[in-house]
């Protein structure tokens, strides 16, 4: 009997050894060949706030690892990517970015930002003006933070224009609901958790470690139906903003957008000074053939949707609360041909995408600081 339980124990420790060296072995083929996107931020990057529900954690410095790039973050004092903008001089043009996750850019370099191309054209090509450019983005920020945001640090830092950076895929959401994140144990995460068979801080580890529990997930999904449980459709979002008849959440979110708006002009006109949409592009907008395709399997007819249509309403709206607007993705459809202008995993621009938007966004603003009287002294 003994050693029959010494032959079984040796065979289970032998079964969970090639169990453990076949997951390692899934692992390390993913990340070599099929690299999944996993959770990016490292812990510690943001934290709780009252009045805007999170923000960047001032003094954090670390690295972002991703199987596309490596970069070092660094937020100052202030809670704002980069050095600390010092007291503001006479003479000096500072320009307030604001936006999401586009903006602060966390998968290049700082100074390979659409902002910082931004701040370098505009001091090549502006002669007798001294510029800078404060990068306030935030990832997972809508138009309701960046308001707020705006609010608490346009005192301090005397900004002579406010450009605000819309990402027309999921700002509207943003806005409609924007306390559905928070920091848990030192991560942004989603405020209601998602039923699992794992017991949740498990999933939430894997989410941010294991490449071959998201394959696996986003697999699941597509065996659903042999199970008799329907699909979740990954393109429900993108879908719901181009659509001809939007559902209801999607008007009203441009209703919600549009007060927002508003007052984010009444500051600045409080201040005495510009402001200017950028509308940021969708990558299905620039390179639609993919998701044309994946409508087709759907069932779906393309007639049906309209890739320009959350620019125009976005438009429509900055137009009527007299704002200048920007938008790329004419800037982008131009170049679709050539380097590719988001990352394949990330999502967000490359460095390509980063270099047109930022020579874009410099000769947008060259164009309403002409318009602008100088500003010859700090206020």
């Amino acid at each position: 009997m003994t050693a029959r339980l010494k032959a079984w124990g040796a065979n289970l420790a032998l079964l969970c050894f090639a169990i453990a060296l076949t997951a390692i072995a899934f692992e390390v083929a993913l990340h070599f060949f099929l690299p999944q996107k996993l959770y990016r931020f490292p812990r510690g990057l943001f934290r709780n706030d009252s009045e805007l529900v999170f923000t960047l954690a001032p003094g954090f410095q670390g690295t972002l690892h991703n199987p596309e790039y490596i970069t070092e973050i660094h937020i100052n004092a202030m809670g704002l990517r980069g050095e600390l903008p010092g007291t503001k001089t006479p003479g000096v043009t500072r320009i307030l970015g604001l936006g999401d996750s586009f903006v602060s850019a966390f998968n290049m370099a700082e100074a390979d930002t659409f902002l910082r191309v931004t701040e370098k054209w505009l001091r090549a090509n502006l002669a007798g003006r001294e510029l800078e450019v404060v990068n306030a983005g935030t990832p997972n920020y809508g138009t309701w933070h960046e308001l707020r945001l705006f609010q608490r640090i346009a005192p301090l830092l005397h900004p002579d224009m406010a450009l605000l950076c819309v990402y027309v895929g999921n700002d509207l959401e943003n806005n409609l609901n924007p306390r559905e994140a928070l920091v848990r144990d030192g991560f942004l995460l989603e405020r209601r958790r998602q039923e699992g068979l794992l017991p949740y801080p498990v999933r939430s580890w894997l989410q941010r470690n294991s490449m071959a529990y998201v394959f696996l997930w986003n697999a699941w999904n597509h065996l659903r139906p042999w199970f008799g449980r329907n699909e979740s459709d990954s393109l429900k979002s993108d879908k719901d903003l181009i659509a001809r008849k939007p559902p209801p959440g999607v008007d009203k979110g441009y209703r919600v957008t549009e007060e927002l708006l508003r007052e984010f002009q009444t500051e600045c006109e409080a201040l005495k000074i510009p402001m200017v949409v950028v509308l940021i592009p969708t990558e299905f907008q620039v390179y639609p053939d993919r998701f044309w395709s994946s409508l087709r399997k759907q069932g779906l007819d393309p007639s049906s949707f309209d890739l320009e249509l959350p620019q125009r309403r976005w438009s429509e709206i900055a137009r009527a609360a007299e704002i200048p607007t920007l938008d790329l993705l004419p800037v982008f459809r131009q170049h679709a041909s050539g380097p590719y202008l988001y990352m394949s995993i990330d999502g967000h621009l490359t460095q390509e995408g980063n270099r047109l938007a930022g020579e874009a966004i410099a000769a947008e603003i060259s164009a309403v600081l002409e318009r602008s009287p100088r500003q010859e002294s700090s206020r």
